[in-house]
């Protein structure tokens, strides 16, 4: 097996605002905004080109929600005859709006449609991941959720001083937290 590995890394991306989340609404489907990684692009720099090519706006990536595997063909069919076995990590990110009353635009008009959807109907929708309908009705019900620091490596003495505390994101129904 060959294979590059910005094409088998992509991000999704939990835009939460005031109770919404922002969602891509496709033929007979919704979606999180997100897509591959760039060479030398990190993984919230990748969240953050994403949603504003797909959505038009600005956001600041936060922090790491949760990773969803691919791995073909033994947990999910293969999209191609020719593909007889891969993987693809998705990685789910949490984000927010730079600033309140950006203007939502489509990327184009064979590209799904961005929308703020409210959480509260997030349980209704035909929507992939389904792990999202579990994470609305979380915050909905008053959980503040727990993003996982992303860190970006520096080649460094194994002697350098470590920082004095990880940057945990809480997540809450207002949005991001920090």
């Amino acid at each position: 097996m060959n294979q590059n590995i910005y094409d088998n890394i992509r991000t999704r991306v939990i835009v939460l605002e005031q109770e919404r989340i922002l969602l891509l609404h496709g033929e007979n489907t919704w979606s999180l905004p997100g897509g591959g990684l760039e060479p030398y692009e990190s993984l919230l720099e990748c969240a953050v080109r994403e949603v504003r090519e797909e959505t038009g706006i600005e956001v600041e990536a936060t922090s790491i929600a949760f990773l969803g595997e691919w791995v073909y063909p033994t947990h999910a069919p293969c999209p191609h005859k020719r593909m007889h076995y891969g993987y693809t990590l998705e990685v789910h990110i949490y984000a927010h709006p730079t600033t309140t009353a950006q203007t939502l635009q489509q990327e184009g008009p064979e590209f799904p449609v961005p929308v703020w959807i409210p959480l509260i109907e997030v349980a209704s929708l035909p929507l992939r991941p389904k792990e999202i309908k579990t994470l609305a009705q979380e915050l909905l019900a008053g959980k503040s959720l727990v993003g996982v620091p992303a860190i970006i490596q520096h080649i460094e003495s194994p002697r350098a001083t470590p920082p004095t505390e990880l940057a945990y994101t809480k997540v809450d129904i207002a949005g991001i937290t920090k």
